[in-house]
């Protein structure tokens, strides 16, 4: 499995890939760039990647800019963010722009080897900052009881599989719910119906 991890901190580039040997396994090859430019080099010389780890504070750029191209270029990729920054309002940026998950820099080791398995496995990582968003609640669109379940067990990162298994039913019943909620929610991704969720006033149970 090809990583790329994107940061310019000599330390990220130290401790991160004994965490993604340990979520992953250690047939996980990490190659490493300091920035954007750096990262979009890599991507031209090793091909699609299975996963990218990007810091929005890369030198240079925006880290949404950043974001936005290892998307265009890598539609196949997941991308997690890996930030300093804990604020609601970067990590529904960061989601809106495509990425699968946001794990805060600060969060402890045993967490960002979940969050990295979780987004490995197919889900999506929120943070738990992402999720106190009570002030801004407008109107939720109408789900059923069984849809709203499944949603909320989304907003807490589990793939189709886990949420199957915790429902008790079929993984092709949670596939069509999840375009139910997609189709309500207006979104085209998982990502786009977390942020969206969110944005509503749905909170993880």
């Amino acid at each position: 499995m090809q990583t790329l991890l994107v940061d310019d901190h000599p330390l990220i580039h130290q401790i991160m890939p004994a965490m993604l040997r340990k979520a992953i396994g250690d047939h996980v090859l990490v190659h490493t760039a300091e920035t954007l430019e750096e990262a979009l080099d890599c991507v031209r010389k090793n091909g699609q990647l299975d996963l990218i780890l990007l810091d929005l504070g890369l030198p240079g750029c925006s880290g949404i800019e950043a974001l936005e191209r290892l998307r265009e270029r890598c539609p196949g990729t997941k991308i997690v963010v890996l930030s300093a920054a804990q604020d609601p309002e970067s990590i529904q940026s960061a989601l809106r722009a495509g990425a699968e998950g946001y794990i805060p820099k600060t969060s402890p080791p045993p967490t960002i080897v979940d969050a990295l398995r979780l987004v490995c496995d197919g889900g999506t990582y929120v943070p738990p900052q992402a999720l106190d968003l009570s002030e801004r609640r407008v109107a939720q669109p109408k789900l059923s009881q069984r849809q709203r379940e499944v949603l909320q067990l989304m907003l807490r990162g589990l793939s189709n599989r886990e949420i199957a298994k915790r429902m008790r039913i079929a993984e092709n019943t949670v596939k069509h719910h999840i375009g139910v909620v997609y189709e309500t929610l207006g979104a085209t991704s998982r990502a786009e119906a977390i942020t969206v969720a969110l944005r509503r006033g749905y909170k993880a149970t």
